[in-house]
């Protein structure tokens, strides 16, 4: 199949992650091709005259993409992919191919619209619960498989393992020692107000040198600019010798590793994962706030699919509008800071807003754990 076509079939149904714009993909200096999306798609041959975003990938490394061999952000990271224009659209490419490689029909979903919040049964878990006053805080020796598996695991609780990295060589180098390892490598940063723009593609994102943002983490930001953010980064295969997957879920349950890097005050507003989720704290100190899933109703749910989707809040349990959200009164926040060394069992479903609290790298593994939450 010639790259037009194959371009073709990898926008067909890419307004099903909601996505308008135009992106054009240069294969070389005089190999070029656009595909525009709107209601449907079309693809051309050239370079566009206005494109939203392009990427320049070598030909074998896009079919490695498209065929399953190759990673799209690995590639990125590596800097065997480059961007420019528009990294809000860019973000999606990874949703874009997964949905054509399963070549399932989808339905169209307009581009930041937020859609109702549908329920899970993690909410029906968790109200079935006792509730939760604080997050145990238990070391690693204490944490066998067996009793993760039926004291948390089974009944979506979240729980802090402490000393957890201590095999981990990006924990145990520290900081200064690491920056070697970073050279070369690039990630996405978020700048400007992205904390009101939660999961939107209009927030200001920016290719970005790891080694060179590291370097920049303790120059702080101007007075009433929220600091840039490094956030949700796949983990670049040069850098998965240094990290350990937690004992806790087997290996292929997991979502590859992401990397969240950034000074003090760099925020995540409260929002729920689809997936479980395991949070290590490599540098620094980060503060999370939990809410447990039943409180969905309370908290100003939005999704950014009809099917669900991420899930985001409008209520901030740092600046609580009661009056808009009333019953937010009788949520029973919790509140755990976690230190270098840390690694949070955060179960899918759970409301959490994350801050760093010093300069900070932390490491998430997402799991595909099948409890059908």
């Amino acid at each position: 199949m010639d790259l037009q076509s194959i371009l073709s079939k990898l926008f067909a149904n890419a307004h099903a992650v909601g996505i308008e714009g135009v992106f054009q993909f240069v294969f070389g200096q005089d190999r070029a091709f656009w595909s525009e999306v709107r209601d449907s798609s079309r693809t051309g041959a050239g370079r566009h005259s206005a494109p939203d975003v392009t990427i320049e990938v070598a030909e074998r490394d896009f079919l490695g993409i498209m065929g399953g061999t190759a990673n799209v952000e690995e590639l990125f990271a590596s800097a065997r992919l480059k961007i420019s224009g528009n990294m809000g659209l860019a973000t999606l490419l990874p949703q874009i191919i997964s949905n054509a490689r399963r070549g399932a029909p989808a339905t169209k979903v307009s581009m930041n619209q937020r859609y109702p919040t549908p329920a899970r049964l993690s909410e029906r878990v968790s109200a079935a619960q006792s509730v939760q006053r604080e997050v145990a805080r238990i070391a690693r020796a204490d944490m066998p498989l067996a009793r993760f598996q039926g004291e948390y695991l089974a009944h979506g609780t979240p729980v802090v393992i402490s000393d957890a990295l201590q095999d981990w060589p990006l924990f145990t180098m520290g900081r200064e020692a690491s920056l070697e390892h970073f050279a070369e490598l690039q990630g996405i940063t978020r700048h400007g107000d992205y904390v009101k723009k939660t999961f939107s593609t209009d927030r200001d994102f920016r290719s970005t040198s790891m080694a060179d943002f590291i370097a920049s983490l303790d120059t702080p930001a101007k007075p009433g600019e929220t600091p840039a953010y490094m956030g949700n980064n796949i983990v670049p295969e040069k850098l998965l010798t240094l990290i350990r997957y937690p004992q806790y879920f087997a290996r292929e349950k997991f979502i590859a590793p992401r990397i969240w890097i950034g000074p003090k005050g760099t925020l995540t507003p409260l929002h729920r994962d689809d997936t479980d989720n395991l949070f290590a704290q490599v540098w620094g100190q980060k503060s999370f706030i939990l809410a447990a899933p039943h409180h969905r109703p309370a908290l100003g749910t939005w999704s950014t699919s009809p099917k669900g989707g991420l899930g985001g809040c409008d209520f901030n349990p740092v600046a609580p509008e009661y009056q808009r959200f009333p019953a937010a009164r009788e949520v029973p926040f919790l509140r755990v800071v976690l230190q270098a060394g840390d690694l949070l069992f955060l179960p899918e479903g759970w409301f959490h807003q994350v801050e760093s609290v010093t300069t900070s790298l932390s490491v998430n593994f997402w799991v595909n754990s099948g409890r059908g939450w």
